[in-house]
């Protein structure tokens, strides 16, 4: 996961994508601003009224792109 995490972050331009956990709930990352990691550990992602969620990395199930606007 952490090279998949790496990638997304790294890519020009950035997109914006979701970290999915293994409990369903989904996180969107906007930015590069917006996400703290290591290769181990936790994932801290800021949402935009400045509130964080520590995501363990162990239960990271799937990053997705968004989906695109109709």
């Amino acid at each position: 996961m952490y090279e998949g995490l790496r990638k997304l972050i790294e890519g020009i331009p950035f997109m914006p994508f979701f970290i999915e956990m293994s409990s369903g709930k989904r996180v969107l990352v906007r930015s590069r601003d917006h996400i703290i990691f290591q290769r181990k550990g936790y994932v801290i992602v800021q949402d935009d009224q400045g509130l964080f969620d520590a995501l363990p990395m162990l239960h990271i199930a799937w990053l997705s792109g968004m989906e695109p606007k109709v």
